[in-house]
Parts: structure tokens; sequence; C-alpha cells
């Protein structure tokens, strides 16, 4: 074997050890793609990650600040068409080489990063949804031409499904997010909840996990309604994503809001039902009425879209 076979069987290694420990619902579903559209979401999910811990891991702001400067700067190298200078943006570059991913996808993906640079206090609703849309939004965006989208109509729906999972992971991590100084829930459905060394106020949690979970209910439809556009091998992955991530939600709402006592998960057998379930619906695929708050959740993600300038 070759040293250039060694180095590409390395890499892929660490890409998919990046996705198995960082996000076992992500790689469940993953598993379910064809091999090829598999080792692409696998390298550009290794960017994301590294891009993430490149600022969470980071010795002092400066550092990270620092960190998504050059990251930044190997976006434009790539953009121009020139090789980045960081081996983990080579996994970005090539799978932009190889789809034509929307750069600036990229771009508003290290903006959300560069976000939580700052205290995450006193955010109101247009605060959330943008960074629900840099956080997650934007990588559902930039994983649509991986699993064979050629309609760009549809990137509203992909923002749409990224921002409710990322509405469900606000939702489940509040006790986390609070130990770091974070609150992402708005004030106006919190009661003014601010980050402190105190504990949250359990009441005004559950108002503002009540109410974003019933958000991220209408971007789950909105999102769900595009997987009929995706490549056909790519559409019971992108469903069970979806229906593993809302289960999520729908275990916090029988544990009645409680995200402050434990962290909750989907168990093994619970996904392989959800499995099911997706594969029932792509098989069986009808497009129901969009509710008000999907079409809503549609125009929203829209817009985010022109504001970053992937769509235009």
């Amino acid at each position: 074997m070759s040293p250039a076979t060694n180095t590409s069987t390395a890499g892929r290694s660490l890409r998919q050890h990046s996705i198995q420990r960082h996000s076992r619902s992500f790689s469940f579903a993953n598993r379910l793609l064809p091999a090829a559209r598999r080792a692409d979401v696998e390298g550009l999910y290794a960017w994301c990650r590294w891009c993430d811990d490149g600022v969470d891991c980071a010795e002092s702001p400066q550092a990270a600040e620092c960190f998504l400067q050059q990251a930044v700067a190997d976006i434009g190298l790539i953009a121009g068409g020139q090789p980045p200078l960081a081996l983990e943006s080579s996994w970005l570059e090539s799978v932009v080489r190889r789809h034509d991913l929307p750069i600036a996808a990229a771009y508003a993906l290290l903006e959300g990063m560069r976000s939580d640079l700052d205290p995450a206090a006193g955010w109101n609703t247009d605060d959330l949804l943008r960074y629900c849309f840099r956080a997650a939004g934007a990588v559902g965006v930039l994983m649509c031409p991986i699993l064979g989208l050629e309609d760009r109509r549809y990137l509203p729906h992909a923002a749409a499904l990224g921002m409710g999972m990322q509405m469900t992971n606000i939702a489940r991590d509040v006790a986390e997010d609070w130990r770091r100084g974070r609150c992402y829930l708005p004030v106006e459905w919190s009661g003014d909840l601010y980050p402190s060394k105190a504990e949250p106020e359990p009441a005004a949690v559950k108002r503002g996990v009540q109410k974003l979970l019933a958000m991220a209910d209408e971007y789950y439809i909105a999102g769900e309604r595009g997987v009929a556009a995706l490549a056909s091998e790519s559409r019971l992955a992108v469903r069970a994503a979806s229906k593993i991530y809302h289960a999520i939600g729908v275990k916090i709402r029988r544990r009645q809001y409680r995200v402050l006592d434990q962290r909750i998960r989907v168990s093994f057998a619970g996904k392989l039902r959800l499995f099911a379930s997706a594969a029932f619906e792509v098989r069986h695929e009808h497009q129901r009425p969009l509710s008000a708050g999907a079409t809503e959740a549609l125009t929203v993600s829209a817009n985010l879209l022109y504001d970053h300038g992937v769509l235009s």
C-alpha cells in the first residue's frame, strides 16, 4: 500500500470516527446512505466538527477568533480554486469540488460559531432563528448536493429541517448550556431568563422549551416536504434522521419538559422503530397540506438564505 493510500485511509477513518463519536443519531442515519454519498457526508461532517472544536476547545476567545479567521481564509482559497492551508479544510475542499456545494452556506456556518464567542443571553426570536440557521440550517443546505438535490427551490426545506433539529438540540441541552453561561431561549418566551450561578427557574425553562418545541414541529413539517426532491437512495436516511431528532422532542414532552433533570436520548431500539416508520413513509410518500406554521417556516428559511447570500 502506498503512502498516499495510507494517508487517504487514515483520513477516512478519522472522518468516520468523528461522526460516530459526536452524533449517534446522525451516524445511525448516515449508515443508510450508499457508500459514496456516505463518505462525502462524513467528510463534510468532519470538517464541521473540526471547526466547532476549534472554537469550543480554544485556549481563549482570541485564539478561537484566530482559528475562525484561518478557517474563513481557507474557504476563500477553496472558492477561488486554490488548495486550503489546513489539512482539515481539504475535507471540505474535496466535497465542494465533487458536488459544487454552496460555499456561502459554509461562511454562514462559521458565522454561527463566531456568535458562540459572545454570551448567549437576552435573545429574542429573531436571534434564535438566525442562530439555528447558521448552526444547522446551513449544514442542511451544504448536504443537499451530496444527497442529490438538483432543484434549488427546495433549499429552504433543507434549511428548515436543519433548523428544526437545532431547536431540538437547544431544548434538550438547556442545562448544559446554562452551565456554560448560555441560554438560547428567547426572553419573550421564558420571562427574561438569564444565565447566572444559580440554577435556572424550572417554570421559566418549561415555558421556553414548550414554545421552542412547538416551533420546531413546524420546521420539521416544512423540511420533510422537501425530502422527495432528493435522490431516491438518500431519502430514507434523511427521513430517519428527521424522525430520530423529532423523537427527542416527543420524549421531552412526555417528561413534562423537565430538561434540567436528565439529558434525553433515543434508544437504539427506538431508532430501529423510527427507521421502520421512515421506510414506510419513503415507500408511500404523499404530500400533506402545509400548516400555516410550516409555511411561515419556509418563508423564514428562504429569507435567511437570501440574507446570507446562498440564494440571490
